[in-house]
């Protein structure tokens, strides 16, 4: 087996306040997958980036209100995003963050507060949406038994794994090298067969016009 899966998957950066996990699915959101399921609703969108600020100027024309905080004074947006939000109908609040989530069965509402004066002040909400970007994750992979350093699989100079007939090439492993892949292959196919050759050789190697002497 070779494994060749990148950097991993991407998943949704979360942030680490009681009752977002339980509450996921029931009023809080990562993605939009129905813009229907927000129609006069009232939204509260966390983030900074092209997708909160996308999300928030769409949201704006099927929701009761729309809400948007960010930590920060500048937004990692485009330029033309920035000034149409700021035109919008969206409230929008600097050096803001989520503190907390309410709720029972769904969500009910927020605090956010202030980052500079510590000020908090509670949201009656339908929806929180979380647009907080994403980070790279390996999932399931590392329940396999491979050796993990970082967020990379290790390997040694033949692009094997610590497991026995498990080699890995690319961004998902911690070597850095040329020809990653060719070297896992060629490795795998002598470990399958031992009387094949860890160098494939060359194209020069082979009979014809290219490989003569002249």
């Amino acid at each position: 087996m070779i494994l060749a899966a990148g950097i991993g998957a991407f998943v949704p950066r979360k942030l680490d306040i009681q009752d977002i996990d339980r509450l996921e699915g029931k009023g809080i959101y990562y993605f939009v997958r129905d813009i229907e399921a927000f129609r006069n609703r009232e939204i509260l969108i966390v983030g900074g980036g092209d997708s909160a600020l996308d999300w928030a100027l769409l949201l704006e024309k099927v929701a009761r209100k729309v809400t948007l905080i960010h930590r920060r004074d500048r937004f990692r947006a485009h330029e033309d995003s920035v000034a149409r939000l700021l035109a919008s109908s969206v409230e929008v609040r600097m050096f803001h963050e989520l503190k907390a989530v309410h709720g029972d069965d769904r969500l009910e509402g927020a605090t956010i507060f202030e980052s500079r004066t510590k000020a908090e002040s509670t949201l009656k909400l339908d929806i929180l949406l979380l647009n907080l970007g994403f980070l790279a994750n390996l999932g399931p992979i590392k329940e396999w038994g491979l050796q993990i350093e970082g967020n990379a699989i290790w390997v040694n100079s033949t692009m094997q794994t610590n497991l026995p007939g498990v080699y890995a090439a690319g961004d998902i492993v911690d070597y850095t090298g040329m020809g990653e892949i060719a070297i896992a292959v060629n490795y795998a196919k002598h470990e399958i067969d031992p009387d094949a050759r860890v160098f494939p050789g060359h194209s020069s190697d082979i009979g014809g016009p290219l490989s003569k002497k002249t």
